[in-house]
């Protein structure tokens, strides 16, 4: 294995990481302190692409090459309006209408979605390795979030539509920014994209009124979700696709749950049952087989 692609792997497996993590903090502001989505939204996305910015103006400098060009111009727009946006919005959306297990589900059609766009792109059929790592990826994911109870999935239409979108706009911004990622970095493009990406929600959060409370519980949690869970967690898994594959990464990312749960029996003293734990054995097979290429 060479040293790219160790470091491809090991960035979209931390990414993966901290989203997942982040998750517990997300479903907080959501669900305990009734933030709505389009302002969690808004100000996770205004906040970090603030900051990821100013890193690299203090790193790199040069932040407005990418705006030169008229092709770059362009793909950072679809990046940030289709990609970044559906899919932190989307994610909130559908937890807000249903519940964390069920969002996670839906986003996870994203590898399918993924391959199903290579192949069609390439005019070839799906590769066998491709095809069982996407399943085993898929299946170790809802035996987490169902607890091997399929019934227990109550989607309704809301939860069904912004779930679908979420996964639809997390496979394209894991596709569309792989060419400028090259060309200017990881920091450059995604600190733009969510920077961007909070001003297209503007029209939204002027006609929705702010609901919730701000204290100190609320504000670190909104801390860790826009630090480790979006500026760390994109910037490493976006760094990852210039050093494998996109269908990889993309599969790799189904670490976020198996995270997740982790994190909350650590914090929360979650216990697992048979069908979580074979749902977790699934999911490091998948990953397995995919740094084993």
């Amino acid at each position: 294995m060479t040293a790219d692609r160790k470091k491809g792997l090991l960035s979209a497996s931390a990414g993966s990481v901290f989203w997942g993590s982040s998750g517990i903090a997300g479903q907080f502001l959501l669900i305990n302190e009734h933030i709505a989505p389009a302002w969690l939204t808004f100000f996770r996305l205004l906040t970090a692409g603030f900051l990821l910015l100013l890193l690299t103006h203090f790193f790199k400098g040069n932040l407005f090459a990418l705006w030169k060009d008229r092709k770059d111009r362009r793909d950072l727009l679809i990046f940030s309006a289709f990609g970044m946006l559906g899919t932190q919005y989307g994610y909130f959306a559908s937890i807000q209408y249903s519940n964390a297990p069920t969002a996670t589900i839906l986003e996870y059609l994203m590898p399918i979605l993924i391959i199903f766009w290579y192949c069609l792109s390439e005019k070839r059929q799906p590769r066998m390795m491709e095809i069982f790592c996407a399943f085993f990826a898929i299946a170790g994911t809802a035996l987490i979030a169902t607890g091997g109870d399929f019934k227990s999935l109550a989607i309704s239409e809301k939860a069904l539509f912004w779930g679908l979108l979420s996964a639809l706009a997390c496979a394209l911004y894991t596709v569309e920014p792989v060419r400028i990622i090259k060309k200017y970095g990881a920091p450059l493009v995604v600190g733009w994209g969510m920077f961007t990406a909070s001003f297209f929600l503007l029209p939204v959060t002027a006609l929705t009124p702010f609901t919730g409370t701000v204290d100190t519980s609320v504000l670190l949690a909104f801390a860790y979700v826009v630090i480790f869970g979006t500026v760390c967690s994109f910037v490493l898994y976006l760094s990852s696709v210039a050093y494998i594959l996109p269908t990889e990464a993309s599969i790799i990312s189904a670490i976020e749950p198996l995270s997740s749960i982790l994190f909350s029996f650590l914090i929360f003293r979650l216990t697992f049952g048979f069908w979580e734990l074979l749902g977790m054995a699934l999911i490091i097979l998948a990953v397995a087989a995919v740094a084993r290429k």
